[in-house]
């Protein structure tokens, strides 16, 4: 999921909330569009609803979110450090 913020200085307080949603399992600070992106694990599209409205777009400071919905996921690679 994308999220838009009302302001770049609020990204710090968005994300020790974000931390406190439990089916948010990787949080990225980005260039582009949006300013952070997150990766949401949920039931069903009503937990994911859920989630967005009662929780994401809560928070003061969050202005908009876009959501993406995985429906596979082909690999997931690890790189090792060099």
């Amino acid at each position: 999921m994308g999220i838009f913020l009302d302001s770049a200085h609020l990204y710090p307080d968005v994300v020790v909330q974000l931390k406190e949603i439990p089916e948010i399992t990787q949080c990225h600070y980005i260039t582009g569009g949006y300013s952070i992106f997150i990766k949401i694990y949920t039931r069903d599209n009503e937990d994911l609803k859920h989630v967005l409205v009662d929780k994401v777009q809560a928070i003061p400071g969050v202005s908009r979110t876009e959501t993406f919905i995985s429906l596979e996921e082909s690999f997931n690679r690890q790189l090792p450090l060099k």
